[in-house]
């Protein structure tokens, strides 16, 4: 069996060392020159089943890598308001899957991430090679074309191509992204002594910190490790630690020519927004990265619905695209990876038949996706309700219900 994946991002690299650690023949194409490399200026967090997901796929020397770069940051959430006052913690667990489980995740740097899991992967990576259009071929098998002129004939095809995936638009052209009437707007400032000086204690130790005022805004902030220079050369990559914020709100309540915005007029907006807030968070946008600062409107998936399954597939952003609010989605694709290696590896050891495998993994896929898509598209929305503080305690932290299971503190 001969896997082909579409993409060499983070879930199309795992799927392909799951693959290869089960002894399947898998090749990678990817539309990027391999001199091409993104040193992207942000980090992720990586939650428990994303970590066993990344453990059985990766080779030990790989595993131990992303172990040793990664910080661990626990499962808490602080909620703050505008003046920068403590109004709750959510800590530790979360309902996931119709189970509960613990978010002991992991912080890294999505650079570092992508080089470990390139790491041992380029004789079967393909470059500068952008995916065309697949047709099914007489034995059953897929033959893929690209824009260089050149096609391959694989037996699985694995469409990992990002939330824009021209895999899904030929494969499933029914599911579209949507657009979910909230947007975003994101920097990050270099952690210098005096900024730590001037900031919460909580918001240096990599987890998530929200502030919620009574309009209807909301202000994310957490600190990664990511590289200073985001256009040196990988080789030459220097790391430093960043305090990220989002500043997230409703897209009709900005202008409409935002994305025309330069940096500095995008972080001006965000003040102006800002003005009754506390001044270290000023100072924190002023002293922004200007070369990292930009305007996002965010999309989401819909409900996914069953559909006939094939030797075509797809994981990650390419078929569950949705909101950063929740932090779950490379979580979610290196699920995915860790999945569909299962179910190939089934196939291949002949105990499974192969669009029976890839049925199944589509079915437990849309399971756990669409429950998540919904909880971060719940989020982005209830980020950018008016709501004063007491409903935001009900509904965002369910701290009425006194949920102690969830891990809640108020703190009054």
């Amino acid at each position: 069996m001969h896997v082909g994946i579409i993409g060499a991002g983070i879930g199309g690299a795992c799927l392909a060392h799951g693959l290869r650690k089960n002894g399947i023949k898998v090749t990678i194409y990817e539309r990027n020159p391999i001199s091409s490399i993104d040193l992207l200026g942000y980090g992720i967090h990586i939650d428990i089943l994303g970590q066993q997901a990344m453990q059985e796929c990766l080779t030990d020397e790989n595993w131990l890598t992303f172990k040793q770069t990664s910080e661990p940051i626990g499962g808490q959430s602080r909620f703050y308001n505008e003046r920068l006052r403590l109004l709750a913690v959510h800590g530790g667990i979360s309902p996931m899957a119709g189970r509960i489980i613990s978010e002991r995740r992991l912080s890294t740097s999505r650079f570092e991430l992508k080089e470990i899991l390139s790491k041992g992967l380029s004789d079967i990576t393909q470059w500068n090679k952008t995916f065309v259009h697949y047709e099914h071929i007489e034995n059953g098998g897929i033959k893929i074309f690209f824009t260089d002129g050149s096609h391959e004939n694989v037996d699985v095809l694995v469409g990992a191509d990002g939330s824009n995936s021209k895999v899904r638009k030929q494969y499933l052209p029914f599911i579209e992204r949507f657009d979910v009437g909230v947007s975003m707007i994101m920097g990050r400032s270099r952690l210098t002594p005096t900024l730590a000086a001037l900031l919460p204690q909580n918001f240096l130790d990599g987890t998530p910190n929200s502030i919620v005022p009574k309009s209807s805004d909301w202000l994310f902030i957490t600190m990664w490790r990511a590289p200073v220079d985001t256009h040196a050369e990988a080789t030459s990559t220097e790391m430093g630690d960043f305090i990220i914020w989002v500043y997230v709100a409703a897209t009709n309540s900005f202008p409409n020519d935002i994305t025309n915005f330069s940096s500095e007029a995008l972080c001006d907006l965000v003040l102006s927004r800002m003005v009754s807030w506390d001044s270290n968070l000023h100072t924190l946008i002023k002293h922004s990265d200007m070369e990292n600062v930009s305007s996002i409107n965010l999309r989401s998936m819909p409900h996914l619905p069953p559909w006939k399954s094939s030797n075509v597939t797809l994981l990650g952003d390419a078929i569950h695209n949705m909101t950063p609010m929740a932090g779950f989605g490379v979580s979610t694709t290196l699920r995915d990876a860790l999945l569909l290696t299962q179910k190939l590896a089934s196939v291949a050891s002949g105990h499974e038949e192969l669009v029976k495998a890839i049925s199944d993994y589509e079915q437990q896929m849309r399971a756990y996706a669409n429950e998540i898509v919904g909880i971060s598209l719940r989020s982005a929305q209830n980020a950018v309700e008016h709501f004063s503080i007491p409903p935001l305690k009900q509904r965002h932290l369910n701290i009425r219900r006194k949920n102690t299971s969830q891990g809640y503190q108020l703190r009054r």
